[in-house]
């Protein structure tokens, strides 16, 4: 068997070309964009508005990544695909057929196509013969528990000669609730002739690895999990190695927070991406004494300059009382909100 693949998830909103590259410096073996919607893709004219160019933006130390596309006109796919391909800035295509969300579900997208699984093959075919990009498909289980519709949906991805597929351990119903159904995934998954990726339900790396050897997957795709710790992918190296995962202190995680905030600069306005930073440091700064005021006054900075001097302020004094450790009692419990 090949060696696993650990993969950063697509989350909409937040698989930007800036959070991306520190996964990619944390280790990831491959990531895939935000959501492309293929109606407003594929039917274009002229230059997309500054929003959309920012889902296509990309940075130099990425590799193996998808441009996730969503839609289910099968005309509008095959479009958005060759243009995507024409860009010459991805390795592959991913199909969204996982999102549960109700305004995507509600257009007849996502998770929705696990409904209709005739019209579904329509669009992966049609985007497989619209580009010579490698094509993806990402899944859950199926609509519901009565709608399992997973195994034939993988059939036909590997029967078009679809490069990989991720499985979602849920259906829609579920949403990001419930247990993931393990079982479930390990027959599927068993039966598939293509690579396929788990997802769903890992916190950390010990659950990856886990989750890995309880499914038989090629390989794991992280979501939320890697918001609040990107070295992640990391960790699971070191597991695997059988090496220790060391304690990400002050230094580590300020300065991780320094280059994402200058990264995320670097594709969109310098206020948006400040404001986007509130919530980056909410989840990376708690334990670390002090954290709370540094994240009250972080609401007040709207600079790059002001957030490097925030933050570069606050390590320094931590460095100076020799306090740059975690204290667990000052950290909050870890919860299952992973995709």
């Amino acid at each position: 068997m090949d060696q696993p693949v650990f993969l950063l998830a697509p989350m909409d909103g937040m698989t930007r070309a800036s959070f991306r590259s520190v996964c990619f410096d944390y280790g990831a073996d491959g990531a895939t964009t935000e959501m492309i919607q293929s109606l407003a893709y594929g039917r274009a004219k002229k230059r997309m508005s500054a929003t959309f160019e920012e889902v296509l933006v990309c940075y130099d130390n990425e590799h193996n990544l998808a441009a996730q596309l969503i839609g289910s006109v099968p005309e509008m796919m095959a479009e958005s695909a060759r243009r995507l391909e024409a860009l010459g800035r991805f390795d592959a295509i991913d199909i969204n057929m996982g999102c549960p969300a109700r305004k995507v579900v509600g257009s007849g997208n996502g998770a929705a196509l696990l409904r209709e699984p005739d019209k579904a093959i329509y669009v992966m075919e049609a985007v497989k013969s619209a580009t010579a990009l490698p094509v993806r498909l990402k899944l859950r289980l199926g609509w519901d528990d009565a709608h399992i519709t997973a195994p034939r949906l993988i059939r036909a991805a590997q029967a078009l000669g679809f490069q990989s597929v991720t499985l979602h351990g849920r259906t829609r119903a579920q949403r990001y609730s419930g247990e993931v159904d393990v079982h479930a995934m390990r027959s599927i998954i068993a039966q598939a002739r293509v690579p396929v990726y788990a997802n769903g339900g890992v916190t950390n790396a010990a659950d990856a690895l886990a989750f890995l050897n309880a499914t038989g997957a090629a390989g794991v795709a992280i979501g939320r999990a890697a918001l609040k710790q990107p070295w992640i992918f990391d960790d699971i190296a070191r597991l695997r190695r059988g090496e220790p995962i060391p304690q990400r202190r002050a230094p580590e995680r300020v300065a991780l927070l320094l280059r994402l905030g200058k990264l995320a600069c670097g594709h969109r306005p310098e206020r948006v991406a400040m404001f986007e930073m509130r919530k980056f440091c909410g989840w990376m700064l708690p334990g670390l004494t002090g954290a709370e005021d540094v994240l009250k006054r972080l609401n007040e900075v709207v600079t790059l300059d002001g957030y490097r001097a925030l933050l570069e302020g606050y390590l320094d004094r931590l460095v100076q009382t020799g306090d740059v450790e975690m204290h667990a009692g000052l950290t909050p419990a870890q919860t299952l909100d992973t995709v």
